[in-house]
């Protein structure tokens, strides 16, 4: 084996700032790899390391003790991301596993143990392996300005797998892979629905990239806003809602609409916020959930609306 690839390896893998390895103990790790080192060489070849960007720090004593400093990925950051790709519902167990092995290459034994014993579990709702791939050719098709052709399956009420509309192939220009909620979707203009139009990647099957090019995107399509439409409940129509809630939401309610939003405190107990929403089943079910902790204020067509759903529930469940 070359031996400054030998070295480095010993390095990145055996060393960091609080394990260092002398000089004749990389010698000797270099023996057991059968390549053969002298102590007056091993300065130098620190030195051709350092020079091609590694960062070799030695801690000068009687005993030169050199150890890896900063790497491509720090440790914390190293474990957030472990922690991403087993949270991930969109990629599988499996390739979580091994985009995990990649991160820990980085680190030494000491490190990678120590973050191992540390990273969150795997989501139990991952998707199979074909996910990933599927992202893949969306963005090769992307960056070739290719349109896409796949199925799309939903599930039945025995929870199998079906093709929906009985096996149909959608035609689709793809503008960006965008990553929500754990989950992974694609946008794009569908031919079928005439639209620009949203579509769950760990739902797709059978996707091929064809020959067409892809239909330009609109000059006046901006993501950020078209995401913001479509995941946080402003699909359609927005109208302006006031809100009273509980101070101990105010977290929630940042977190949903951000923190550009007008707030004013009514009491000790609660404030209101102006916030502008599409009054959809979607938005009334979020304010169902904190059981009257946010409640509507305004408009009265917003009220009336979020009452009769209640007593629609009430109903069916006397």
């Amino acid at each position: 084996m070359n031996k400054l690839l030998a070295l480095l390896q010993i390095l990145i893998k055996q060393t960091d700032e609080n394990h260092k390895l002398t000089t004749n103990q990389l010698i000797e790790k270099l023996a057991e790899q059968g390549v053969a080192a002298h102590r007056n060489t091993i300065p130098a070849d620190i030195e051709r390391l350092r020079n091609a960007g590694y960062d070799v720090i030695c801690d000068k004593s009687t005993q030169n003790k050199y150890f890896i400093g900063s790497r491509g990925l720090e440790s914390a950051e190293i474990k957030m991301l472990c922690d991403a790709a087993n949270a991930a519902q969109f990629i599988s167990e499996e390739k979580s596993a091994e985009l995990i092995d990649k991160l820990f290459s980085q680190l030494s034994v000491y490190q990678k143990n120590e973050i191992k014993s540390l990273i969150q579990q795997p989501n139990e709702n991952k998707a199979d392996n074909k996910s990933i791939y599927y992202a893949d050719a969306i963005n090769t098709a992307i960056t070739q300005c290719r349109k896409i052709r796949f199925q799309y399956y939903e599930y039945n009420e025995k929870r199998e797998k079906v093709l929906k509309h009985n096996g149909y192939t959608y035609t689709v220009s793809p503008y960006a892979a965008v990553w929500n909620d754990d989950r992974y979707y694609l946008v794009g203009y569908c031919e079928k629905h005439k639209d620009i139009t949203v579509f769950r990647i760990d739902r797709l099957a059978n996707i091929s990239i064809m020959e067409s090019i892809a239909i330009p995107c609109p000059k006046d399509f901006v993501l950020k806003d078209f995401i913001a439409q479509t995941f946080k409940m402003f699909s359609g129509e927005l109208e302006t809602v006031t809100l009273k809630c509980k101070n101990k939401h105010m977290k929630a309610i940042i977190d949903k609409f951000g923190d550009d939003i007008e707030t004013h405190s009514c009491d000790k107990h609660f404030f209101t916020v102006k916030i502008n929403v599409e009054l959809s089943p979607t938005f009334y079910a979020w304010v169902f959930q904190y059981r009257g902790e946010i409640c509507i204020q305004s408009p009265q067509e917003a009220v009336d609306r979020f009452v009769q759903m209640g007593e629609s529930v009430f109903k069916v469940h006397k």
